[in-house]
């Protein structure tokens, strides 16, 4: 008996990390209702299901479920990308949802139900199998948008994320839906091997608008220019726990899956007018992305803004879309990953709370009251900006040396453009934290163990990937290779 509903043993192993997430997540929410002197141990409940998630999606490949969910080092990749970001945004946020009150098993569940979505999103050899995990993670990020739910800002951003997520999701559905009308199929495989039929994909005007749905259903979640308006504000009204996770792991599922279509639809390349497309996408977000965080004074709606021009170069790997501008945006996302989540981390540490705003001037002399916090969003902040020795050097480095063997060279010189401009607001930062003398007194919250380990492991991961960047970068040759087979 074949068919879809025809499951074996194999089918369950290779979704085991999902399952193990899911049910962990179960686990945390029966303790929080029935046990709850037990809720300060949730969150290493948390850490143990990332690590056992980990261990059970190790040595799974192939394709199960009569190919709707696909298993490669391309995939394994994503994984480890996902459980990374949960894992910093609980070592990095426990302590701040404890003293605040907020640490409701409902929030490591619901970042555990997310993961688990990312993950299924990626792993999807079918494009509902992508929508589906697409939504289970959404709907967790919805309620994690708006989690200090009295704060106006966060009910704001929840409700923001909420409309626009659907809107995106709408756009998603319809490109889903006109692809399957075009070509009587949603399934990966069998769309690549329609599309290697000559001018089918290059001159159909119904498979043309689906694509673009397609493509500007993914680009909201990558937050790019035109399509980036929900980021700042939800950037700014959610908890940073969460956003660590919000502005790092989705983005990065976003981006992979986004590849894996376009590879799917155009074995043989990307030609016109999607190159131009998407190159025309990656300038508008690096310039309006750099050019606008300038004027920021708000840090968390500096990241944001910050993020979209981060984005705007990876879609220059995207636009160039060969095996080493894959390879590039690979070690590109996991430093941005380990940078991002850093910096806001050391944000909320070096802040009087998460209903307080994180204002550029407050950070005036706090290099000297908390050293350990401020030398994070030091090396947090070169890494964005791209500057050696750090992994974010590393990543630009091989994304822009992929665009001019590409032949793409002005978009690399507007990618260096960019990459100069925002060494601007990125070095403020730094100077407010060592140079510049305090204007008025921060009450800072207390130091904790969690948040230490974590701003230890992300300052050990930037420097290490920036200075040692093989081992990193045989495993996103690996998961370039898996995608593009070859």
């Amino acid at each position: 008996m074949t068919g879809f509903l025809h499951v074996t043993g194999a089918d369950f192993a290779a979704v085991a990390p999902e399952m193990v997430l899911c049910l962990a997540a179960t686990l945390i929410l029966l303790l929080d209702a029935f046990a709850r002197p037990l809720r300060s141990f949730l969150p290493y409940v948390a850490l143990a299901s990332l690590a056992i998630a980990n261990l059970a999606g190790r040595d799974v490949t192939g394709t199960f479920f009569s190919g709707a969910v696909e298993v490669t080092g391309f995939t394994r990749y994503m994984e480890l990308v996902a459980l990374g970001a949960v894992a910093l945004a609980i070592l990095g946020g426990a302590a701040a949802l404890e003293r605040d009150k907020r640490d409701q098993g409902e929030f490591y569940a619901l970042l555990l139900f997310a993961a688990a979505g990312l993950i299924l999103m990626v792993r999807g050899g079918d494009l509902l199998v992508v929508f589906i995990g697409l939504e289970l993670m959404s709907l967790c990020l919805y309620v994690l948008a708006a989690w200090y739910r009295d704060n106006p800002a966060a009910t704001e951003a929840g409700m923001k994320y909420f409309l626009m997520g659907a809107l995106a999701s709408a756009f998603l559905l319809y490109g889903v839906a006109t692809i399957y009308g075009r070509l009587g199929t949603t399934s990966f495989a069998k769309i690549q091997g329609l599309a290697s039929t000559p001018g089918l994909v290059a001159f159909d005007t119904m498979l043309a608008a689906g694509i673009l749905a397609v493509v500007a259903g993914l680009a909201f979640k990558i937050a790019l220019v035109p399509f980036h308006g929900w980021a700042p504000d939800v950037y700014q009204g959610m908890t940073t726990p969460a956003v660590a996770f919000l502005s790092t792991a989705p983005k990065a599922g976003a981006v992979l899956v986004l590849a894996r279509v376009l590879h799917a639809l155009f074995p043989a390349g990307l030609g016109d007018p999607w190159r131009p497309l998407l190159a025309i996408l990656a300038v508008l977000s690096i310039l309006f992305g750099n050019i606008v965080a300038l004027s920021q004074r708000d840090l968390k709606r500096m990241l944001a803004y910050s993020g979209i021009a981060q984005m705007g170069y990876v879609t220059i790997a995207l636009a160039t879309f060969t095996t080493s501008a894959l390879e590039g945006a690979g070690v590109f996302l996991a430093g941005y990953l380990v940078t991002n989540a850093a910096a806001f981390l050391a944000i909320a540490a070096l802040s009087s709370g998460e209903n307080e705003p994180k204002v550029l001037s407050d950070l005036a002399g706090l290099g000297r009251r908390k050293p350990l916090a401020a030398t994070v969003l030091t090396l947090s902040m070169l890494s964005l900006a791209g500057l050696p020795p750090t992994v974010g050097f590393i990543g630009k480095l091989l994304v822009f040396r992929a665009a001019v063997d590409g032949g793409l060279v002005p978009l690399t010189i507007i990618g260096v453009f960019g990459s100069l401009v925002s060494v601007g607001y990125y070095l403020r930062v730094v100077y407010h934290l060592w140079m510049k003398e305090p204007v008025r007194e921060v009450s800072l919250v207390p130091d904790d163990v969690l948040s230490g380990a974590a701003f230890l492991l992300t300052a050990a991961l930037m420097l290490l990937w920036g200075v040692f960047p093989r081992a990193l970068l045989d495993v996103a040759r690996q998961a370039a290779a898996a995608l593009l087979g070859r």
